[in-house]
């Protein structure tokens, strides 16, 4: 607590950071970056940033022919799982749905990341400020909470920057930076593979830059946030991997 309020007295005496300093600060030093953040909390800049970048990957994401190719065949697949018989018409029409997916996606993301971000950081600030007797104000956990998503936006690109180099979608799901890629002989179906690839190391590390950032608008200690955060994650990993993998 003693080093959370050490680093907010000196970005006081600190000239302000720019957009750019403090979307790299947000990698590189998160903890007096979130202090300057708090101190001064500034969002609508970072959040176009983060939602251009977003929408621009998942365009290019969801315009991959392997990525389209993928997703119809597992709509496909789904549908012959109920004893349907899939005529060439329905498959024409599920290719043209999917056809429409890029733009509306893109432009999806600019409508309801906002709506999203505003309503989970109102529930992180009645947790903290109103259940946990914080100091924290609404504006200050929406500013936290879109510079620590410039992580999720970064991996957006890494993701579609895979697909433009190769890489196969596995399933319906792209090719991401999960714990999957260290075990590649495992069964795409197998419980563990299907658990492996549900976490990845992006969202990992975005939810302890969100945790650092949450600890110093509170005052509070990084690790127990940061431990309730991934071990929510884990939680959903593992039903993930319960009801969707083959054993």
């Amino acid at each position: 607590m003693t080093d959370v309020a050490s680093v907010s007295d000196s970005v006081q005496n600190k000239p302000d950071p720019g957009l750019f300093a403090r979307l790299i600060g947000v990698l590189f030093s998160p903890k007096e970056t979130f202090a300057a953040i708090v101190a001064r909390p500034r969002w609508l800049a970072v959040m176009i940033v983060t939602l251009v970048m977003s929408s621009a990957a998942y365009y290019v994401i969801l315009s991959s022919q392997d990525m389209q190719d993928a997703i119809v065949d597992q709509q496909v697949r789904a549908m012959e799982s109920r004893g349907n018989v899939v005529s060439d018409q329905q498959i024409a029409n599920i290719e043209r749905f999917i056809g429409y997916l890029p733009v509306g996606y893109a432009v999806g993301i600019f409508v309801l990341g906002p709506l999203f971000g505003a309503a989970i950081a109102g529930i992180v600030t009645g947790i903290f400020t109103t259940l946990m007797g914080g100091n924290g104000t609404f504006k200050q956990v929406f500013a936290v909470m879109n510079h620590a998503g410039f992580i999720p936006a970064i991996s957006a690109l890494f993701i579609a920057g895979m697909l433009a180099v190769g890489a196969k979608p596995i399933g319906a799901r792209p090719p991401g930076a999960n714990l999957g890629v260290f075990l590649p002989m495992l069964e795409d179906t197998s419980f563990l593979a299907v658990l492996l690839r549900s976490i990845d190391m992006f969202l990992l590390w975005w939810m302890v830059v969100l945790a650092i950032g949450l600890g110093v608008l509170y005052k509070r200690r990084t690790g127990p946030i940061a431990t309730t955060l991934i071990g929510l994650y884990i939680v959903i990993a593992l039903l993930i991997a319960t009801f969707t993998s083959g054993s």
